[in-house]
């Protein structure tokens, strides 16, 4: 490969659009979508785990739903730290 190949394909990867990055990677239908998947999935196990274990179901839904909300919990949380950061003027 060439001197003038090697310049060029630097270049190239130095000229990134800024805006292109701030982008969503996926929509928001389809990350919502996940994210209930996710955190439904994550209170059936945890809860079926603990009604196996020890036989309460109380025990078991508590800690199911207290699972699954920290889901929520974590991208509301995200969701408000970044808020800090980005540009209030669109």
């Amino acid at each position: 490969m060439s001197n003038s190949n090697k310049k060029n394909k630097t270049k190239k990867k130095e000229e990134v659009n800024l805006e292109e990055l701030k982008k969503p990677w996926i929509q928001q239908k389809t990350g919502l979508r996940l994210i209930i998947g996710i955190s439904v999935g994550l209170m059936i196990l945890v809860a079926a785990q603990v009604i196996i274990g020890t036989g309460d179901w109380g025990r078991g839904i508590l800690y199911g739903a207290l699972f699954g909300g920290s889901i929520w919990l974590v991208f509301y949380g995200m969701n408000w730290f970044h808020s800090l950061f980005r540009n209030k003027d669109k």
